[in-house]
């Protein structure tokens, strides 16, 4: 495994530590498919994991093409990188951290958790919009408890894209997608919103301040406005016991299906490699994240 200079020469905190959830808070993530949790990090440990997510997204971002990446922000300024984790020693850290997947485990309502993937998700300034869509559509399993955690590592302000969710989303099913254009993200704000929908903002985020999302929650985020880079991080989560689903698409489904289809084959490919419909969602690229004793 190759490692980044901070990565070698860091002495970083163990993100062991709880961040105990109140039960009022896990209700209303079941209820709304979303919640903001502040300081999930404190300002010292944002500081020693921060250079070295940065060194090495900004090294591996050079170095490797994303499907995703390609679809959504290849060339709209995006640094987008996958299961970094695997890549680098402070990511690797920072993703399996049990502090995370014990938050994770709690809202969802389980005793483990595994890992489905992380990502970076740095978006320039100017960077463009994220289209509205639901991340569960395109995973490849066959359970609903999948949750997503969103990270700031840095501050991040209004104008920096934060992430918008319709609430309730998440216990619709699939509610459709849009393209990433302002007119399609406009007039798919206004169907949603004609049908009694939501929407929620959390607006700016200090360091260490996070999200979590349902698997199944509607979510976008809008074009960078500021002239600062929005440094966040992603990590999915799913619970143990899942198995691979790769339904059948026919040949007259819509072009959407086709194409979610072929974003489940990558996702198949990269994060559970070698294995078919049918069988338990456990790779070394799963590891357990959070068991609860």
């Amino acid at each position: 495994m190759r490692q980044s200079i901070f990565s070698r020469f860091a002495i970083l905190p163990e993100l062991n530590g709880d961040y105990p959830l109140l039960p009022e808070q896990i209700e209303t993530f079941q209820q709304m498919g979303h919640l903001r949790l502040d300081s999930m990090m404190t300002i010292d440990e944002i500081a020693a994991y921060r250079p070295g997510l940065v060194a090495a997204v900004n090294r591996y971002d050079l170095e490797r093409k994303a499907m995703e990446k390609s679809v959504a922000g290849q060339s709209q300024g995006w640094k987008f990188v996958e299961n970094l984790w695997q890549l680098d020693a402070t990511a690797r850290q920072f993703v399996l951290a049990k502090r995370f997947g014990k938050i994770a485990a709690d809202l969802l309502g389980v005793d483990t958790v595994r890992l489905f993937r992380d990502q970076s998700y740095f978006k320039d300034p100017g960077g463009g919009n994220t289209p509205w869509h639901q991340d569960g559509y395109f995973m490849p399993l066959d359970t609903q408890k999948i949750v997503t955690m969103w990270i700031a590592i840095s501050d991040v302000s209004a104008d920096m894209a934060p992430m918008t969710f319709v609430t309730g989303s998440h216990l619709q099913g699939y509610m459709g997608t849009s393209m990433p254009m302002d007119a399609s993200l406009n007039e798919f704000e206004h169907a949603i919103a004609q049908r009694g929908f939501q929407f929620c903002n959390y607006g700016a985020m200090a360091a260490g301040d996070a999200s979590f999302h349902w698997g199944w929650t509607l979510h976008s985020s809008r074009q960078n406005t500021d002239h600062s880079t929005r440094e966040a991080f992603v990590v999915v989560y799913y619970a143990d016991g899942a198995r691979v689903s790769m339904p059948p698409v026919s040949s007259n489904a819509l072009p959407q299906e086709h194409f979610a289809a072929v974003i489940r084959q990558h996702n198949l490919n990269t994060c559970l490699p070698g294995l078919q419909s049918g069988d338990l969602a456990v790779t070394d690229m799963n590891p357990i994240v959070y068991q609860r004793s």
